[in-house]
């Protein structure tokens, strides 16, 4: 039987730096001859989210049911394959469900997460863990600010904190096991995120 690769997600509201967290992980485990992949957010042509940011209560029934399609079938077309060693992603299946919460009201999210919990019970493999970074509203804004992009101008402070509470609310109860990392700079984070790691025995460091 094929051994399933160590599957590690990286998590934190908009501007927490999961990405950049993302490259520098694989960038490791490529050094210590890992076969690794990463599974990015697909975000920079969805017209959708742009449209979302500008008119929310307009878009955002479509914005969620997109997200959870499209993420659903990019991680199950991931796991086709058995050769790799490690997958890292910057985003868990999960988060389809904590930004519906924020973003929905109560009846559309209720029935959205019955479809959301129907498509999580079909992927080939969930994470083994995921590790949250703790990074602030303002925070996150101004790192938000800083990467200029553009379809993220209409991006406010309040929606980050509605965002944040969300977060902090489920990823305690999450059923994949959860380590958090508090952040004011991001000069230790890949040694910590990496410490973390050699603890809980998932490299071999």
């Amino acid at each position: 039987m094929t051994q399933q690769p160590l599957y590690i997600c990286i998590e934190g509201i908009i501007g927490s730096g999961k990405t950049t967290l993302t490259q520098q992980l694989n960038e490791f485990f490529q050094s210590k001859n890992f076969y690794s992949h990463t599974i990015y957010e697909q975000f920079q042509n969805n017209r959708i989210l742009e449209l979302f940011y500008q008119h929310p209560g307009k878009y955002n029934l479509l914005a969620e049911y997109s997200f959870l399609i499209d993420r659903f079938h990019q991680l199950s077309h991931c796991f086709q394959s058995s050769d790799y060693d490690v997958i890292l992603s910057d985003f868990s299946f999960r988060k389809c469900l904590w930004f519906a919460e924020t973003n929905l009201k109560p009846d559309e999210f209720q029935e959205y997460q019955k479809h959301f919990l129907l498509l999580e019970n079909h992927l080939p493999k969930h994470p083994d863990l995921i590790i949250f970074l703790d990074v602030k509203p303002p925070q996150a804004y101004q790192n938000i600010l800083a990467r200029n992009r553009q379809m993220e101008t209409p991006l406010r402070i309040d929606y980050l904190e509605k965002l944040y509470a969300t977060y902090q609310k489920n990823i305690a109860h999450s059923p994949t096991p959860v380590e958090i990392i508090p952040i004011e700079k991001y000069d230790t984070l890949i040694n910590d995120t990496l410490n973390i790691l050699k603890k809980s025995g998932f490299t071999k460091i």
